[in-house]
Parts: structure tokens; sequence; C-alpha cells
């Protein structure tokens, strides 16, 4: 008897080994790629990247991003206005990112079309290749289980589940910053000549790369990972020697350079001074866009929203990594505690700048579910305590979509909400599942995150204001010019397809509106912040923002003669609901 129970363990620990890798690859494109074409580009960053992309194709350029440029304008006068004092952003340069991202969307557009869905595929397949790879560290470092559990955990908890489908330069980074961590390990502990030369090569590919896809951190996150690896949590010496940095430090050198050099010639140096400079380094002592906070519990909160549902198996996988200790679980700890150390030093903040941290995180819970490693009264306190905290909160958002009372123009807020509380209760049921060992009944969960994210995509596309707009674009001349005011949002530009002009008040607005040809001008009459909304629901008196004052002074353009539209809706950019009037003349 015992011998058959270890043959049918071998047979599938066997069968998951074969097919296991192709199951988390199908489960990505199926949970990743639902509603992508519906999904309208949200935030900054996805209009931006997406835009930018477009309008590299368009001048057939390979080194310098544009974003909302004037094609009339050439690379040396926009230069000259910068060192005159113009922003950059405001001739049309792009620096906020490297140039990979841009070089993956790229031939997506030229094969797709140019839409949400083919801005969003790179960052699709990059999920999916991110989930194959840590299957296959887990299975080479401990399992196939722990390899199966950690791809699948990582898959599928929330921020995941949110930033492996968006059009921006996080998922290839954090590609690259596996790939560089599972050689470098690797690196220091092979022993023959020909294996450390496929280590070396990945490990300094991986460096090169994932500093075009998103700078330093892809070279800075394994080097502290290394450090505190060393000096912190093994503290045995290591093979320096093997790391060959004489060799390995042009490679990475000469990757970026392939780059970098034509980026730097064409923006004379100005690529390296507002990217590097402002966009990275400033960042790290300076709040942006009000991002910033000192709080070094910040990243541990926000894991209990971006881990979910796997963050409830903390308990088990701390118990699991204490039992089994070894180097590799020494590793996995140090990357993990140096991306968040290194974050939480860096001044301005969000919940995605630790995505680097979550294969490490994962991979050590995934040994919880090794067979035999049974919970603890306290871990199941932990894990009960983790899901009815979700169930509150999926419990208050189904609540408000049940409850409240929505204009017509934002009817499609409460679908949303009804999406987002199936993917809560969706991920709730999925760790329940895993917990109770009923693995296959995972199919249900998943097909409620499907259904769940398909609402969710088709709800912000109906109330999201340049969405809206996007069959009046599609009327208007070629030669058209746009302006707005209060309501600047990069997605006007990605759905336009034109450049914007922002102008500072009302009779700046009118003076523009009142040139000769095609014009359209969008001027955002009032606002509700999302925090005001919740004072709101809870019985406080909250006025939107533009008051009677400035509504008067809106009169000078009904007087324009052009034809008047006025639109609601959802900007996701800023969390708020956004009153626009849209003036426009064919």
């Amino acid at each position: 008897m015992e011998q058959a129970a270890q043959r049918n363990t071998r047979d599938e620990s066997e069968q998951l080994r074969r097919f296991g890798p192709v199951l988390l690859v199908a489960l990505a494109f199926l949970l990743l790629l639902p509603g992508n074409g519906a999904l309208p580009l949200i935030d900054r960053d996805e209009p931006r990247f997406a835009r930018a992309t477009q309008e590299m194709i368009d001048r057939s350029e390979w080194a310098v991003p544009y974003f909302n440029s004037d094609p009339a304008m050439d690379n040396e006068a926009r230069w000259r206005a910068v060192l005159a004092g113009a922003s950059p952003e405001s001739v049309g340069y792009r620096f906020d990112k490297p140039i990979l991202i841009y070089w993956l969307m790229r031939p997506c557009y030229m094969l797709l079309g140019v839409n949400e869905f083919s801005a969003r595929l790179p960052s699709v397949i990059c999920s999916a290749l991110l989930v194959w790879l840590v299957f296959q560290v887990g299975a080479r470092w401990f399992s196939v289980t722990t390899g199966f559990a950690a791809g699948f955990g990582l898959l599928t908890c929330l921020q995941m589940l949110i930033h492996g489908r968006l059009a921006v330069a996080d998922m290839p980074m954090v590609l690259c910053v596996l790939a560089a961590h599972y050689a470098l390990f690797e690196l220091l502990r092979e022993e023959s000549p020909g294996g450390r030369r496929r280590w070396f090569w990945l490990f300094y590919g991986a460096l090169g790369v994932g500093f075009l896809a998103k700078g330093p951190v892809a070279v800075v996150t394994p080097v502290v990972t290394l450090l505190i690896h060393r000096f912190v949590f093994w503290r045995q010496p290591l093979p320096w020697r093997r790391l060959q940095l004489a060799w390995g430090i042009p490679v990475v050198l000469a990757i970026i350079a392939a780059w970098g050099i034509p980026a730097l010639v064409r923006t004379h140096g100005l690529f390296w001074r507002i990217g590097i400079g402002e966009h990275i380094v400033a960042r790290g002592h300076e709040s942006f866009q009000g991002h910033g906070s000192w709080a070094l519990h910040y990243y541990l909160v926000a894991g209990l929203i971006s881990l979910f549902p796997w963050i409830a198996f903390a308990g088990d996988g701390v118990r699991a990594v204490r039992q089994g200790w070894n180097e590799r679980n020494a590793f996995l700890l140090s990357w993990a505690v140096g991306t968040y150390v290194l974050f939480t030093c860096y001044l301005t903040k969000l919940p995605h700048y630790v995505l680097p941290a979550f294969p490490a995180l994962l991979l050590m819970l995934g040994q919880a579910f090794e067979p035999g490693a049974a919970p603890t009264r306290w871990t199941k306190l932990w894990f009960w305590t983790v899901n009815v905290l979700l169930l509150v909160v999926g419990g208050a958002v189904l609540g408000v979509a049940l409850g409240e009372t929505f204009e017509a123009p934002f009817a499609g807020l409460r679908w949303v909400l009804f999406g987002a509380t199936g993917v809560v209760l969706s991920l709730v049921l999925l760790g329940l599942f895993w917990r109770a060992g009923r693995r296959l009944a995972s199919v249900l969960p998943l097909i409620g995150l499907i259904i769940g994210t398909t609402i969710i995509s088709a709800g912000l596309r109906q109330i999201t204001p340049a969405t809206q707009l996007q069959s009046l674009f599609q009327q208007l001349p070629r030669d058209t010019k746009c302006g707005c005011l209060d309501f600047g949002e990069p997605s006007l530009i990605f759905y336009a397809g034109r450049k914007w002009e922002m102008a500072t008040d009302v009779n700046a607005l009118a003076a523009f509106l009142a040139k000769p040809g095609p014009r359209i001008v969008i001027c955002q009459e009032r606002e509700l912040r999302l925090g005001d909304y919740i004072k709101r629901l809870r019985g406080k008196a909250v006025k939107p923002s533009g008051g009677s004052d400035f509504l008067n002074q809106l009169a000078v353009l009904d007087a324009s003669g052009c034809q008047r539209r006025d639109v609601q809706g959802f900007n996701s950019a800023r969390g708020s609901w956004a009153w626009l009037r849209v003036y426009y003349r064919f």
C-alpha cells in the first residue's frame, strides 16, 4: 500500500512537471486577456505609453519617445525650447521610462492595430512568461508542487490581476528581475564552467534588459538581495569571483548603451537629466503627484490587498520556510526584504512598486502546499481573519452597488461595483478551496474572476469621458485643433489621436476657439472627488468643485456659436466624477 501511494505521488508529480507550466501559461491568457479590448486606458500612465508608441511609429522613431507632440516641430527645436525654460512635457518629450515597453508595443500595433488590446498585450505575455519561470524556479529549488502553487498564486493575487494586464512597464521589469535573481543564485552555485557561462549570460542579460524596461531598479534590486543574503540571513562566504564582474558589467553597459547613446545624443543629454535625475532620483526624496509617505508600514498594509487571497496563507508559509530553512529560502527572504526596504526608503510610494518581491514571496508561500504541511491553530486564525476582513470590504462594495442611487450618466458605475464584488468573492472562494485541498474546484472562482473583470471593463468604458467622446473624435477632420481646461487627461490624447493644448483660463480657451479652422475644446465644469463622495455617503454635505462664478465665465464659450455637448463620467486617473462641456466646430 505504501509503495503504491509513493508511486501515485511520483506519477502525479511527473504529470505536474510536464503539464503544469503549460497550464499556468494558458491560465494567464485566460485570466488576463478577457475584457482588455473593452477596458478603457485607465490612470495616466497607460494612455501615455500607448499614445507615445503610436507617435514613435508615426515618426519612424526608435530611440526617443514622444507624447502629445507637434509633428511639425523638429528635435533640435524641442531641445532649444527646453534650454529656454520650457518643460520637456510641454514640447512633447516623454522621459518617464526607458524604451523597452515602446519596442514591445510596436509590433502589437503593427499586427493588431492601435487599440487597448494591442497596448496591453506585451504585459499579458510577460505575465505568462513570469508565472512560467516561477514554476521553473520553484520546481528546481524545491518541488513541482511548490513551483505550481507559487506560479498559480502569483497569477491570481489581486495586484497581478490588475497590473498583469496594464499597458505599463512593470511586467517586463518584474520578469527581468526574476530572471536575474534566478541566474544569480545558480551562477554562485554552479560548479561546471559550461553551466556558469549559461547563468552568466542570463544574469547580466536580464540586468541590461531590465534597465531598458524600468531603469536602475532592475539592477539595484539583485545587488541589495545579494548583500542582505551574504551579511544578514545566510552569513556564509560566497564565491564572488564567479560573478566575473570585469566581464559582466561591460555586458550590461553594452545593452543599455545600444539604446542609451542614441537617446542621449538625440536629446543632448536631456533623457538622462530628466528621466533618471527627476523621474527616479528626485522621487526618492520628493512626493510625486501626492503619493509620498515615510510610513514604514505602508507596504505591509498594502500587501493585505495586493497579495490577497494568498496573504491569508502567510502563517503557513512562515512555518514551512522555518521548517525547511536552507540557503534557497535565505536567498528568497533576502530578495523580499531587500525590495521592501528599498521602496520603503523611497518617498514616493504606490502599492505596485514592490511587485519585484512578489515572485520571492510566492515561492516561500508555495512551500505551505507541500504534502503533509498541516495548518496550526494560529495559522488558521490568521487565514480566517484576513478572509473575514476582505468579505467585509466586498460586502461594503456590494452594499453601495445595491443601495446607492446613481445618476443616469454614472449608471455604469453600478456594474463596476458588481464586478469588483464578484472579483473579491471569487478570490475568497479560491483561497477556501485551496485551504480545503480542493484544487480542481478552483475552476469555479476562476470563471468568476473572468466574468467579474469583464463586467468591470464594460462598466468603466460606459462611464469614462474619453471613450464617451470617441465617436465624436472620429467625426472630426484630421486638421482639427484641440484645447482643454482643467481636464488635460492623457486619455483624451490617445482616443482623439491628436495633440491637445492646455489652456490656463476660460478667456484663453475662448481665444483658442475663436481661431479659424475646425476646433474642439473641453472644459471641466465641476468635479466631485471620490473622498468627498464617500463623505456624502456618510451624510455630510459636500459640494463639487466649480462654483457659480466659474459657470458664469463659461458663458463666453456658449456665445462662440459652436456646437455644444455635455458629458459626465468617471475620471479614473483622479478617482473623481467629472462634468464636462465640449464645444466643437467642424
